[in-house]
């Protein structure tokens, strides 16, 4: 019985490994290049602190389930359960249009369809671009699609068979993981100070995480203005470290 047990949870190890990879940091997909806008805050010298970042982490997972975190709950909510047989995917197609318009920054709109192209062509050169998450990349080539990384990571995320709890709570901590590796280089701060901003959030992380699994297409496009300017005003930084 024991080996039984032990073989079971084994067995559901699989997919939970398979999502760390898609959202570990060295996956080479080139997301450490971008900033979404934390490095005009920095220039503006509005974040100059470790409180300063936390206030930042904050505002930002506010509005999390209204943005990617959102996007990524309904690709898998559209996705899960079902095989590439009998889905017509007509509501990624317009999720698709949806994130298009409603990213207003250009580097951010583009930062996301490029990650999402090399997520892509990643997952294809392991053989792992099968069931919904090909029949996307399908839909991009065909031009009848952008394509996002949001919404791949959310049918990536349904087609192993991953809860959807988890999924959100694995890409958003890489999200937040990512502005901490990010913060603590530009202002800069230790890593250490770093780390204890990144675990004071993880309350508020849970609870964007719950948000996101009940938002609808209707709640996608809030944004926080002061994310948009700032990530608007990186385009024209002198001089700067990251793409966005």
């Amino acid at each position: 019985m024991d080996e039984m047990n032990d073989m079971k949870e084994t067995k559901e190890m699989g997919p939970m490994l398979r999502m760390l990879q898609t959202i570990d940091a060295f996956f080479p997909i080139g997301a450490f290049t971008l900033s979404n806008g934390l490095e005009d805050y920095v220039a503006a010298e509005r974040i100059r602190s470790t409180s300063d970042l936390e206030e930042y982490l904050t505002g930002f997972l506010q509005i999390f389930p209204s943005s990617d975190l959102g996007i990524a709950a309904l690709a898998w909510q559209y996705g899960a359960g079902q095989s590439e047989a009998d889905w017509n995917g007509e509501n990624i197609i317009r999720l698709d249009g949806l994130v298009n318009a409603m990213k207003g920054a250009r580097e951010t709109r583009t930062g996301s369809i490029r990650l999402c192209s090399r997520y892509l062509k990643a997952r294809e050169a392991m053989e792992d671009c099968r069931g919904l998450l090909g029949w996307y990349r399908e839909k991009i080539q065909e031009k009848a699609a952008v394509g996002f990384h949001s919404i791949a990571v959310g049918l990536y995320g349904a087609s192993i068979g991953m809860a959807q709890a988890q999924v959100l709570a694995m890409y958003g901590y890489s999200a937040i993981s990512a502005i901490v590796n990010n913060g603590v280089k530009l202002v800069p701060l230790s890593q250490l100070e770093g780390q204890r901003a990144l675990l004071r959030q993880m309350d508020r992380l849970e609870e964007a995480v719950r948000q996101a699994m009940r938002v609808t297409e209707d709640d996608l496009g809030v944004s926080g203005a002061g994310y948009e300017i700032h990530a608007m005003n990186h385009e024209y930084l002198y001089s700067r470290q990251y793409m966005s």
